[in-house]
């Protein structure tokens, strides 16, 4: 289960911008995941929440916007919808992944 690393390291990353921000709380997260990822939302929740016992982020909401994969055809340009195998103009098998694998801090709040 890579999520409990995925999520150790954003509770690092948090934690220490919170610091810089004064932050004593954390109670909501953001976060960006792309469906192309590998990351299973459930699973960094279930992770990130075992993990912020005894934290700053312990009790914090874990909010998740997932993103769809977007592809472009490397040969023509045209844009090509994920569950398409080659480019409808052209083609092409050569698609390029533009977003949909990401996995992002949008934000935190806290007091």
């Amino acid at each position: 289960m890579h999520e409990l690393s995925i999520a150790e390291e954003l509770l690092q990353i948090i934690e220490k911008r919170a610091s810089e921000e004064g932050i004593r709380r954390v109670e909501r997260i953001n976060l960006r995941i792309g469906e192309y990822s590998g990351i299973l939302p459930d699973s960094l929740e279930f992770a990130f929440e075992v993990l912020s016992r005894g934290k700053i982020t312990e009790g914090a909401s874990v909010e998740v916007e997932m993103i769809s994969p977007k592809f472009s055809c490397g040969k023509c340009g045209e844009a090509v919808l994920s569950h398409e195998t080659n480019c409808p103009k052209c083609g092409s098998e050569d698609l390029t992944l533009h977003c949909g694998d990401e996995l992002e801090i949008i934000s935190f709040e806290g007091e």
